[in-house]
């Protein structure tokens, strides 16, 4: 009985595998795009991000993190490229070159894609006004999909202070979009 253990502890499961293989396959690219915008766009040290976020969750005991996977691992690799930015004594979040929303390919008429694209590249701007802790949880809620829960785990903030925040950011677009000139006068 004792072998069993150690062995687990070591040496993950086929069972584990799979979940591990299943869950880098979902979660990789969403986590890259979201370590990019907290790297400030650079590729190099976003993929760092996501690779350590990665081998902890390889460590991490399975039964703990399994249930809440997905919030773990953009926590982890939040809190990992914060901890690259301490170090290096500055806090860069957002970078133009690091969209917030992913336009999605379809096939469809190339007018209706140019008329898209121009929308999305509109709305980025909007965004990229808003506060840092705003377009944070608007990223994480539009662009990769986590639930209230989720992005309070991954912020450490409270549910209600994230529903309060993405209310805020809704506001400013809203009122922001309502003007003539589409801007804020500043």
């Amino acid at each position: 009985m004792k072998q069993s253990v150690e062995n687990s502890s070591s040496t993950p499961s086929r069972d584990q595998q799979a979940w591990l293989q299943e869950v880098f396959g979902r979660l990789e690219q969403p986590l890259s795009a979201y370590a990019m915008r907290l790297m400030g766009g650079d590729w190099n040290r976003a993929q760092d991000c996501v690779q350590e976020a990665f081998c902890r969750l390889c460590r991490e005991d399975y039964h703990k993190v399994a249930s809440h996977v997905d919030a773990w691992l953009f926590k982890t690799c939040r809190n990992h490229a914060m901890d690259i930015h301490r170090k290096e004594a500055r806090m860069t979040v957002h970078s133009d070159s690091a969209p917030i929303l992913e336009l999605k390919s379809r096939e469809e008429a190339p007018s209706h894609r140019m008329v898209q694209k121009e929308e999305h590249s509109m709305m980025e701007s909007h965004i990229s006004l808003l506060p840092r802790l705003e377009q944070e949880v608007v990223q994480l809620r539009l662009a990769q999909g986590l639930s209230y829960k989720q992005i309070a785990d991954v912020m450490d903030l409270s549910v209600s202070h994230v529903g309060v925040l993405i209310h805020q950011a809704v506001k400013r677009l809203r009122q922001t979009l309502a003007k003539p000139d589409g801007f804020t006068s500043a």
